[in-house]
């Protein structure tokens, strides 16, 4: 299986800087871009074609609302957002329900951003063979 490739794109960048190595060390992942400006996302989707997204949280608990030009470019990206005191977490994947998860550890982060892209890979298997049936 391929590694699941994810932008670090949150604030502080101290925070960033520790997922980045943090993610680093984990067996399929492979962090492919570390920003601090989320306005350079889409540039970087491009050229990185990472499966997630890893921002932050706006104050009030919010996806930051650049993200919706984001998801219009690529609506199969993943994006995770994280408060920057670590203390809620909001995912946002293509065919499933944005989520809340409170209490989240690095345990937590590596588990949803691992099964998110196998469940999403396993669906993009199916959808490009029902796509080579099609007449």
């Amino acid at each position: 299986m391929k590694p699941t490739r994810v932008i670090v794109a949150n604030e502080p960048r101290l925070l960033r800087g520790m997922l980045r190595r943090a993610l680093a060390q984990v067996p399929g992942l492979q962090v492919v871009d570390e920003i601090a400006d989320p306005t350079e996302l889409l540039t970087r989707l491009r050229e990185t074609k990472a499966e997630w997204v890893i921002v932050s949280l706006w104050p009030n608990g919010a996806l930051p609302p650049v993200l919706e030009v984001l998801l219009s470019e690529y609506p199969l990206i993943c994006l995770f957002g994280v408060a920057a005191d670590g203390s809620q977490a909001r995912v946002k994947c293509p065919g499933h329900p944005e989520q809340t998860v409170s209490g989240l550890s690095l345990d937590d982060l590596v588990a949803i951003l691992c099964s998110r892209a196998a469940q999403l890979e396993a669906r993009l298997d199916v959808s490009s063979k029902m796509g080579s049936h099609s007449v």
